[in-house]
């Protein structure tokens, strides 16, 4: 089976954004895409670390929920130069808040400074859920 993976470009966004297959063998390519733009925030060698293996962890997570054949989206937020943010982003089969307590789920408030989910409820049944988690990490000053 062939991975398709595929860069969104934009001339009007100035977000960088990826968009993979919802597998984990795309998890490399994630990481790597991550690990490139939060090289370009000003986070100590630890914060850039945390904020790969955060998106490591929330990508599993949506992957693990993802409908087969779906997309995971992976995009920067970067508004102001005090946060890193890193926005992910599925169609799943249905809402994952029981996510929330778990082990993993821990990892993730430990890994980020702050971790947000939205799930949006399909609009008609025919329709799929999406789930996104945000994760923030706050560039510290003169790092």
């Amino acid at each position: 089976m062939t991975s398709f993976v595929r860069a969104i470009v934009s001339p009007i966004a100035v977000s960088p954004s990826l968009s993979v297959s919802a597998s984990p063998d795309q998890l490399p390519v994630l990481r790597s895409l991550v690990r490139t733009v939060a090289a370009h925030y000003a986070l100590s060698l630890d914060g850039l670390s945390d904020l790969v293996l955060a998106a490591d962890e929330a990508a599993t997570i949506l992957i693990s929920h993802a409908l087969p054949s779906s997309s995971l989206t992976c995009t920067f937020d970067g508004d102001d130069n005090a946060t890193a943010r890193v926005v992910l982003s599925a169609a799943t089969t249905g809402q994952i808040s029981t996510s929330t307590s778990s082990f993993g789920w821990h990892v993730l408030e430990t890994l980020a400074d702050q971790v947000d989910l939205e799930e949006a409820p399909p609009a008609a049944p025919e329709e799929n859920w999406t789930v996104t988690i945000t994760l923030t990490k706050v560039v510290q000053a003169g790092s």
